[in-house]
């Protein structure tokens, strides 16, 4: 199984995919992640497959929710009430209710916001666009640094191509053969208005979840307004993920500038820059 001090590290800022195989590895994974939170003052929702006999499953997992659940802490939703209130899945209206929890546990005086959904529902004809951009779009809930993301994928449901397109889009992907002691894969955490924090790895396994958050610093923001890229504990990036850093300067029309970067990341940004002089700036 994925080692506990791993679902340990995880916390506010993370947006994390387990790969599960089995019940005993589900059931594991979600009551450490549930653990970790009622011990952190974190606000936690469950929403997916087997919520309405989870209480029973972390109970044997030595989790007591009670007195969680009577005051609120904790709450668990099922399929259809979290995704499908309708019948069908709609992406925005869940992000828009994910975005409603936060503010919620923010002014409840949460120390963080964390939720789980199980995807395994998403199999059932569930068309896998709409459930990949909506867990990219889950990236720029997560980037607040306040918010924690679980999403769980039952393996034996879906084929290796469809895993792959969902796991890229999460910073990090957990399996029960994922090296314990790693910090997730890729954290991003929002610095000011126009500022991201990267520590971790950037590669093909978590791409679009870093164009999503990347494109979700710049949006708003006004042409040629600064924006700042912390890469002091950034340990790799592959040539597709620094083309993905320098966007905001090379397309987006922003002076950039890139802090704490290494002599490694500074040659493949300098390689791969053909935008505007004077737009980019690395320290």
């Amino acid at each position: 199984m994925a080692g506990a001090s791993l679902l340990d590290h995880l916390g506010p800022g993370d947006h994390a995919c387990l790969v599960y195989d089995d019940e005993p590895l589900w059931a594991w994974s979600v009551a450490a992640f549930i653990r970790s939170g009622l011990r952190q003052h974190h606000r936690i929702l469950y929403c997916g497959q087997g919520a309405d006999r989870l209480p029973s499953v972390l109970a044997e997992q030595g989790v007591d929710v009670t007195a969680a659940l009577s005051r609120g802490q904790l709450t668990v939703a099922g399929v259809e009430a979290a995704y499908l209130p309708e019948g069908v899945f709609d992406p925005e209206a869940s992000l828009a209710a994910w975005m409603g929890e936060v503010e919620a546990a923010r002014a409840a005086g949460y120390r963080g916001m964390r939720g789980i959904g199980d995807m395994s529902w998403a199999w059932r004809g569930v068309g896998l666009d709409q459930v990949s951009w909506y867990e990219a779009q889950v990236n720029r809930i997560c980037v607040d640094g306040y918010t924690a993301g679980l999403c769980l994928y039952d393996r034996r449901l879906f084929g290796e191509p469809e895993l792959r397109r969902v796991t890229r889009t999460h910073p990090a992907t957990i399996t029960r053969h994922t090296d314990p002691e790693r910090i997730p894969l890729l954290r991003a955490v929002r610095t000011g208005d126009l500022g991201l924090r990267l520590s971790g790895e950037a590669d093909l396994s978590n791409r679009q979840a870093l164009r999503s958050m990347v494109e979700h610093l710049v949006e708003e923001a006004t042409t040629r307004e600064p924006v700042t890229l912390d890469v002091s504990d950034l340990r790799f990036a592959d040539s597709a993920a620094a083309r993905i850093l320098l966007e905001p300067a090379a397309t987006g029309g922003h002076l950039l500038e890139v802090v704490g970067c290494s002599k490694a990341l500074r040659r493949l940004l300098t390689f791969h820059w053909a935008g505007p002089s004077g737009s980019l700036h690395m320290e």
